[in-house]
């Protein structure tokens, strides 16, 4: 009996027959590059081949049993072993880092020695020749430097701790907005984390020079909200030498020399006209508060929805003045409990989710209800609420706006960056039930 077990013997081959006895004969093909073996036991020849001799390694054992090779790829073993170089090679980048990591939280200035490769083998676990590597990485991304015979040595002074201000809405039971609240809270967190100083500036501080001046003069740079901007506080801030970054606001500031983040509403709303269609609309109608912001917020959703091809004359501006959130849920409500005409040919675009929500306290039971496309996503950041999230919205993402505004800051502060830049933070749609009509 014969069983084929790998392959077939070359073409080129010859078979030649060893003398009466031998339990082995051995075929090679000349200038071949397949091998093959026959083994007898017990009656049974198991006929093994092997193409491309140098792209395999073969090794095999006789066992009584009648059990008689293993058989393993040289494809594989390179495989293994690049994986094993592979591990080896994070290990020894995880191992620098976090060596940089330790060295950065001495805070040792140029010149200060290292541990040898005999101490970092030892505090790591690992072998000379890697502690070796550790350092050589290290070397390489010009954190450190080696002198023959002397030791390995820090190369540069350790960076700057950022010192910076927040002037800005504060976390807590007390804030009067929801969002920014939630926010500020994203805020302290990742500064926690990443170890920056943080001093808060109180508006009230920044209308009173004789009250601020000490503390910004002790600030590396300033985080500051664009509520917190006006003709009082404006000539404060001029005067303030470290770097500025502005956020929460929505259009480019160019008043004041700073860097800014803001949102993009270009990405959440070319989303919402490729799910919904506009055109079907008799009109579309932006409900804003008139403050400088939501003017700008107004002009840039109007020009957006123009560039996708909505047409200008179905776009109208409804200014209902609302100087806090309660006020503009009630003004909302005033409007559109006195307002006799069916609305449910209109789209209504409320640059506040105050707005959406004194809207829906009329809409509620009502079937000339308008469809509701809100801002600012106010329902994901308030408290839960048994009643189902209702509102589609574009959400600002304003945690990630001031999160982004802190790295901005900290990174002109350490790299000494001197420029002004302007960060876009896209927006995202969130889609619910206050919009009924999708496309087909």
């Amino acid at each position: 009996m014969t069983i084929i077990c790998f392959g077939a013997k070359s073409s080129r081959g010859e078979e030649k027959d060893t003398p009466a006895g031998k339990s082995m004969r051995r075929t090679r093909s000349r200038g071949a590059k397949s091998v093959g073996f026959d083994c007898i036991m017990k009656n049974v020849t198991v006929r093994i081949y092997l193409y491309h001799y140098f792209n395999f390694s073969f090794c095999f054992s006789l066992y009584n049993s009648g059990k008689i090779f293993i058989i393993k790829s040289v494809t594989e073993k390179i495989e293994d072993e690049k994986r094993m170089i592979c591990e080896r090679s994070t290990k020894t980048s995880e191992l620098a880092e976090r060596l940089r990591t330790e060295l950065l939280a001495r805070r040792l200035p140029s010149g200060s020695p290292v541990a040898s490769v005999r101490e970092l083998a030892s505090r790591y676990g690992v072998s000379t020749v890697t502690a070796d590597k550790i350092l050589n990485l290290l070397v390489k991304e010009d954190f450190l430097y080696r002198i023959p015979q002397s030791g390995t040595f820090i190369k540069h002074d350790p960076p700057v701790v950022p010192v910076i201000g927040y002037a800005g809405h504060l976390p807590g039971p007390g804030a009067t907005d929801i969002i920014q609240a939630a926010a500020a809270k994203r805020l302290q967190e990742h500064l926690t984390q990443t170890g920056v100083e943080q001093h808060i500036i109180s508006y009230h501080e920044l209308r009173h020079p004789e009250l601020v001046e000490r503390k910004l003069n002790a600030l590396n740079g300033l985080l500051i909200s664009a509520a917190f901007i006006d003709e009082v506080t404006r000539p404060v801030l001029w005067r303030f030498k470290g770097r500025i970054v502005v956020f929460a606001n929505t259009y480019i500031m160019d008043r004041l020399p700073c860097s800014q983040v803001i949102p993009d509403y270009t990405r959440a709303l070319t989303e919402f006209t490729e799910k919904y269609d506009p055109e079907r609309y008799e009109r579309i109608q932006i409900l804003s508060a008139g403050h400088p912001n939501a003017v700008a917020s107004e002009r840039n959703i109007r020009n957006i929805l123009q560039c996708l091809g909505v047409s200008a004359g179905k776009i109208e501006t409804l200014n209902l003045k609302g100087i806090n959130n309660l006020s503009a849920q009630m003004a909302a409500l005033r409007y559109f409990s006195g307002l006799r005409e069916d609305l449910r040919n209109t789209l209504v675009l409320s640059l506040s989710g105050y707005f959406s929500i004194g809207m829906r306290e009329v809409f509620r039971n009502a079937e000339d209800m308008p469809d509701i496309l809100s801002f600012d996503n106010l329902e994901e950041y308030a408290e839960p609420s048994p009643e189902r999230p209702f509102f589609t919205a574009v959400d600002c993402r304003m945690p990630d706006i001031y999160q982004a505004g802190a790295d901005l800051l900290t990174h002109q502060i350490t790299e000494q960056d001197e420029r002004n830049q302007i960060i876009q933070i896209p927006a995202r749609l969130v889609v619910r039930d206050s919009i009924r009509h999708c496309k087909r």
